[in-house]
């Protein structure tokens, strides 16, 4: 009886301890939850990156937040996608070698981006009118096509339409607009720039390669009349 008793007594103060233990516990992650509240799934980040689509700016200088992030970027240049945390910033673009403490900057623009998103941020317009035009990109691809789409930079050239062959692609495409994503086979196109509801092409890109699974944007830029002449700029947004 004696034994039995003292088993049973172990036995309850071993669930004693083992009691303690979870409380102990449990009090702890409420401790942690209530101090540390947004500390688990923090927010995805927002893909960024910058074209210098002004025809007669010189070479510039990008500023985030006063931190340079891209040097000597010149007219027709792409950066790379660059992850920034979701907020507002302070962008800045100076003529390349600058100096932003006794300097002003040719563009300054708060920008907002939000997480899980893609943007192109773009230098437009000539320089005595430049302006930082956002636009949002499509990063989701499709398995089994290609995902196309147009942004008209190219500040003399009218609205265009953009035809493969003779059938159209996109309509009414006018400066500083861009045309939703197209989904189409993957393949060899030929693009046709015209100006809106005309036969006659303005420009011609022929063996623009698609492939499936990838997205696509073709940025018009440059001058119609005048130098840098007008181009195209096909970019894989990835």
């Amino acid at each position: 009886m004696d034994r039995i008793t003292m088993s049973n007594t172990t036995i309850g103060v071993k669930q004693l301890k083992r009691q303690l233990v979870l409380l102990l516990s449990l009090a702890a992650f409420v401790v942690m939850a209530i101090a540390f509240p947004f500390s688990v799934g923090a927010a995805e980040g927002a893909q960024v990156r910058v074209l210098h689509a002004s025809p007669d700016a010189p070479a510039v200088d990008v500023y985030v937040n006063q931190d340079k992030i891209m040097s000597g970027v010149k007219f027709k240049d792409l950066g790379e996608y660059m992850t920034l945390d979701e907020g507002s910033y302070d962008i800045k673009i100076f003529a390349e070698g600058s100096k932003p403490k006794k300097d002003d900057p040719v563009i300054e623009e708060n920008v907002t981006v939000m997480g899980g998103k893609a943007y192109t941020l773009a230098a437009t317009g000539k320089l005595a009118d430049l302006a930082l035009t956002a636009f949002e990109d499509d990063l989701t691809t499709l398995d089994n096509e290609a995902k196309l789409r147009v942004i008209h930079l190219s500040p003399d050239a009218p609205k265009v339409d953009v035809f493969s062959l003779d059938t159209p692609v996109f309509t009414s495409v006018g400066f500083q607009m861009q045309t939703d994503y197209q989904d189409l086979p993957e393949g060899n196109y030929s693009l046709d720039i015209r100006p809106e509801g005309q036969e006659k092409a303005i420009f011609n890109v022929p063996n623009v390669e698609l492939k499936k699974g990838e997205n696509y944007t073709v940025f018009a830029v440059g001058l119609l009349k005048g130098d840098p002449a007008f181009d195209l700029i096909l970019a894989q947004d990835k």
